[in-house]
């Protein structure tokens, strides 16, 4: 590696000399341009000559031709030419055999001359040239030392050379002349070239694929500005016809749709926002989809079964939810997912009581968790993270923190539980540890007695994390707990429910998720330790009214102990659901009180209710690294040509977690040609088939043999919201063309 400040061309080094040798007193420099070093007598007039050479056996260092010419016919006429130690050659001779055929520059001195030689000669000298240009560029040394090669060329020209160094860079250049790339090797204009590369200046270069490697810095902003607009010119069809895999700066691309399309939010459509979307954050992409509401969901049916349910919060009514509270910001008594969300409370208070039956670790229920990571640490080391009040789309914010930039691989994708009732912390995350309901008579106001329960491992609160680095560096336990309300305080203590949760929230999960990577970084085997988010419960999004409490009532937020027949209030019977004693629920998003109100009386991060925010919650396995395995896909379809067709698309996913964000591109059909997203998301370890209508299927070409049309191209995705992939069709993937021909080569489907 070069080093990291580069050095002048000509910065003056240390000229190394011979000691003085008495056998060999004389040196002889006709140039004048070396330095006499110490220990010789310096002879550079016709009086220092006369003086003092050849008077006695003492070192001289003969400078100037003239002087030279008369001490080398001296010593020829004495004959003590052997007496010479050296004859010292103009740096120009040497140079010009390195250079050859390149011509030195006619304006270097003998002095900038002498300096680069010097310099050359500091080097290993089987390509001198090469590592002092990576010294002068601080570049790495194996970009010059390196054979040619696409990565190369690539890497060369991202390197900026100062001018008074571009006639060794010709040198360099001029060795690949009988290389295949030796028009490009030698371009008079790198930046020129790397811009065509590129595609910001044309005309483009094609011949040499795709560039390779990330844009430079050095036209970082110039791309960036080409493309801004281009986005605006084409109001955003530019992204239409976009190949991700097969332009260059496709990172760079996407933050610069990224920028255009918030800046101008009638140019978002769902395609657009899907071809770009494995390339920008899990927020940036949040960011545009909120641009645009999503689909109102109907009300959760009473007949749906848990999975059902959960898929109902999840996919459909949390995106609105959070879309009406925190973009669309109506009044409490105008929200809509208010009214979708007593559909969810009405079907808990109909299914909680059997799914409390289930056997523990099969069960909806949270408090299986706990059977997840006992069964976890019978192979592996397991750090359990539970945050207090992590809610669903929360926890899929902290997923993105924690993947990003590959600090953490997903092993297992969020899955939904429903949270035990009632959604307070004394109660949900007790049961969550003791793996029982609160009817159990050892149910005490304090989830940490109910920890024990689990027979190992040992857990931490956020004022013992110094006891859980230290364990973690001594490979204590099995099972390493640790249990942070850093997360739910937030909601105790702000008081603009915007702010905290536009900015705060994200700032706080961030926080986390790097504390949870400095914790896996801190044990002795990272490589082996798995990583289990899970939560309590969730809470109340927005703010929430306040109301009075039945007198009759013990009240506690959206939950009040005892019974009552306030018709604002639904009871949760304490046999019926499982609990130490009865409860009342508030039925509505409103609240009898909290820890803190926002400045107008409002409630912020009020729980204890049954609202799908509240109940729904997740939970998910991570690991330091995972290696995924290949996806499958294979296409196949039939059609008339010129007239709509059917492809039917199967996609077999192997690995541990589901893709999604999936867009095809098929080279030979025209509507997949620039890549299709697909809605569908396939589940981790299951395979999918669906079909989809071609809106023109193609003609074979007259020498076509049979009617099989084979289809190339790829299936790109996201593993997990967060990890790019890809795969290559199936190399049988066909579409079958139903064309007749006649003899004479006429298509007869023309009439």
């Amino acid at each position: 590696m070069a080093e990291d400040t580069p050095f002048r061309m000509f910065d003056l080094s240390r000229q190394t000399h011979h000691q003085p040798n008495s056998e060999k007193p004389f040196v002889l420099d006709p140039t004048e341009l070396y330095d006499i070093p110490s220990g010789y007598i310096p002879i550079t007039t016709e009086v220092e000559w006369i003086e003092y050479f050849g008077v006695n056996d003492s070192p001289c260092w003969v400078k100037g031709k003239r002087l030279c010419d008369w001490a080398e016919a001296w010593l020829r006429a004495w004959n003590k030419l052997d007496a010479i130690a050296e004859i010292k050659q103009h740096p120009r001779l040497r140079l010009e055999t390195l250079f050859d055929p390149i011509p030195l520059p006619s304006e270097w001195t003998g002095k900038q001359l002498l300096a680069l030689v010097n310099k050359l000669d500091s080097y290993p000298q089987d390509n001198p040239i090469a590592r002092l240009l990576a010294d002068l560029t601080g570049s790495n040394e194996q970009i010059w030392l390196a054979e040619p090669s696409i990565q190369n060329l690539a890497a060369w020209l991202a390197i900026p050379v100062p001018e008074e160094c571009k006639p060794l860079e010709r040198v360099w250049q001029h060795q690949f002349q009988n290389h295949r790339l030796a028009s490009y090797y030698q371009t008079e204009d790198k930046l020129l070239l790397l811009r065509r590369w590129l595609g910001i200046a044309d005309p483009a270069v094609t011949e040499l694929g795709m560039y390779p490697l990330p844009v430079p810095d050095l036209l970082g902003q110039e791309f960036d500005s080409h493309w801004e607009q281009q986005l605006y010119r084409s109001e955003g069809r530019v992204l239409d016809s976009l190949t991700p895999t097969k332009v260059a700066g496709i990172e760079r691309i996407a933050n610069c749709a990224y920028r255009v399309l918030s800046n101008r939010p009638n140019l978002i459509t769902k395609a657009r926002v899907a071809r770009v979307a494995a390339y920008l954050s899990y927020q940036q992409r949040q960011e545009l989809r909120d641009r645009q509401p999503p689909p109102q969901p109907q009300p959760l049916a009473l007949n749906a079964n848990p999975k059902q349910a959960l898929d109902w919060v999840t996919k459909s009514y949390l995106p609105f939810r959070r879309w009406e509270i925190v973009i669309h910001q109506p009044a409490c008594e105008q929200r809509i997912s208010d009214a979708i969300a007593d559909s969810f409370v009405e079907w808990i208070l109909e299914h909680y009581p059997q799914m409390k039956v289930d056997p523990v670790e099969r069960s909806d229920l949270n408090y299986s968790v706990a059977s997840l990571v006992q069964n976890l640490c019978q192979s592996s080391p397991v750090l359990w993270v539970v945050v207090d009040g992590l809610g669903w789309l929360d926890h899929l914010e902290l997923l993105s923190f924690l993947t990003q930039n590959s600090q953490l691989a997903v092993e297992t994708y969020i899955e939904p539980r429903f949270s035990v009732l009632p959604t307070k912390t004394e109660y949900a995350k007790w049961s969550l540890y003791a793996q029982l309901l609160p009817s159990d008579p050892s149910w005490v106001d304090d989830a940490g007695k109910a920890f024990p329960k689990l027979g190992l491992g040992e857990r931490y609160t956020d004022y013992r994390k110094a006891e859980l680095l230290q364990d973690l560096r001594q490979d204590k336990h099995k099972l390493y707990c640790w249990d942070t309300d850093r997360y739910d305080k937030l909601n105790h203590t702000e008081r603009d429910w915007q702010h905290l949760y536009q900015f705060q929230r994200p700032h706080t999960l961030e926080g986390i998720a790097k504390e949870i990577q400095s914790f896996v970084n801190e044990y002795p085997r990272p490589d082996l330790l798995k990583i289990v988010v899970a939560s309590d419960r969730g809470q109340i999004l927005g703010i929430s009214e306040q109301i009075t409490s039945p007198v009759e009532l013990q009240a506690k937020g959206r939950m009040a102990i005892g019974k009552t027949n306030d018709p604002r209030f639904v009871v949760l019977e304490r046999d019926r659901y499982g609990l130490s004693h009865d409860i009342s629920i508030v039925k509505s998003s409103a609240s009898t009180g909290a820890f803190n109100h926002t400045t107008d009386k409002k409630i912020i991060g009020s729980h204890g209710g049954l609202f799908p925010e509240e109940v729904a919650i997740g939970v998910s396995v991570l690991r330091k690294s995972i290696q995924r395995r290949p996806v499958l896909i294979t296409c196949r379809g039939e059609g008339k040509p010129r007239e709509p067709g059917e492809l039917e698309i199967i996609i077999d996913n192997p690995n541990s977690v589901p893709i999604a964000e999936l867009c095809l591109y098929i080279k030979e059909l025209s509507d997949f040609n620039t890549g299709k997203p697909l809605e569908q998301i396939i589940p981790a370890n299951e395979s999918l088939t669906f079909k989809v209508t071609i809106p023109e299927v193609p003609e074979l070409p007259l020498i076509h043999e049979g009617d099989r049309l084979l289809l190339s191209g790829e299936l790109t995705f996201l593993f997990a919201g967060a990890e790019a992939g890809s795969a290559k069709l199936a190399s049988d993937s066909a579409i079958v063309v139903h064309q007749i021909f006649s003899s004479g080569g006429i298509n007869l489907d023309d009439f």
